[in-house]
């Protein structure tokens, strides 16, 4: 059963993985302006709870697809749901992680570890076979771990950074040309690009902590938001692209807060000793 029906649930909500509840983590759903949130999934493992990671709203807004690792802990595979956590499907059946939406809501892009290597792939939204964008084994790269993706609004080009080598890439889906946004000297994670475009909003490393910023999605006009976020949780855009979510830590717990682009104003949304983080909202 699920705590609410497909029309509530398709209000304007931001989802977002939390320990609330459980010994793993489900898929929660809050107001933009905080209150009680909602519990969308519920355990579905073999002999533990599972994580469920890194959901994603799709375009049209009625589905989220997440990261489950319901066969052993920490074996991750690629899922859909409704948006209330109704008809979820596995679309992969090896290693999948990090997922994203293409534009037109009929791809998912991920990583997964294919021959021992992490590469960037994408399966369709009804299963199927893979089809592998990045050439990882074929260039001797061993990335230290996954990427996370975020396509242009037009689908022409795939922005990406490794968890671990931490630069920002562009990739030319049509020619598969690769070109490096930002230099080594400045750690880039979780890029996401806004509803209409223009920028992308991602953790950057400066000095000793993490901040919050934007850019064009040439690498430019840099702008920082805020200090001290938590570097493995990605930001997200609201639908209008006036403002971000982003994950800070208070008395050592993982919280969720929403910053006004124009004013700078901060709202702390979640307030609890539990973890809550990777959010999605546009």
């Amino acid at each position: 059963m699920v705590d609410a029906s497909h029309t509530e649930a398709t209000k304007d909500y931001i989802y977002y993985a939390s320990s609330c509840g459980s010994t793993g983590r489900d898929i929660y759903r809050i107001s933009p302006d905080g209150g009680k949130p909602t519990r969308i999934t519920r355990y579905r493992g073999r002999g533990h709870y599972p994580h469920h990671n890194y959901p994603k709203i799709s375009p049209d807004g009625t589905r989220l697809v997440y990261q489950n690792d319901t066969d052993r802990h920490d074996q991750y595979a690629i899922w859909v749901m409704d948006i209330d956590g109704s008809n979820s499907k596995r679309l992969t059946q090896e290693e999948g992680m990090y997922p994203n939406w293409s534009p037109d809501g009929q791809h998912i892009v991920f990583s997964g570890r294919r021959n021992g290597i992490w590469e960037i792939l994408t399966v369709s939204v009804k299963g199927g076979n893979e089809t592998m964008l990045s050439g990882n084994h074929r260039q001797s790269k061993r990335p230290g771990w996954g990427a996370n993706s975020s396509f242009s609004a037009d689908g022409k080009y795939l922005y990406y950074s490794h968890v671990r080598e931490k630069i920002l890439y562009r990739m030319d889906l049509a020619t598969r040309e690769i070109k490096p946004l930002s230099s080594g000297t400045a750690a880039v994670t979780h890029p996401v690009v806004s509803p209409d475009g223009r920028l992308i909003a991602a953790n950057r490393r400066t000095d000793n902590d993490y901040k919050l910023v934007t850019m064009s999605t040439d690498g430019s006009h840099l702008r920082e938001i805020v200090s001290n976020v938590v570097s493995y949780s990605p930001p997200a855009w609201s639908p209008d692209g006036k403002a971000l979510i982003f994950t800070g830590m208070v008395n050592g717990n993982q919280e969720l807060f929403k910053v006004d682009l124009e004013t700078g104003k901060e709202v702390q949304l979640t307030n609890n000793n539990d973890f809550d983080a990777l959010p999605t909202w546009n």
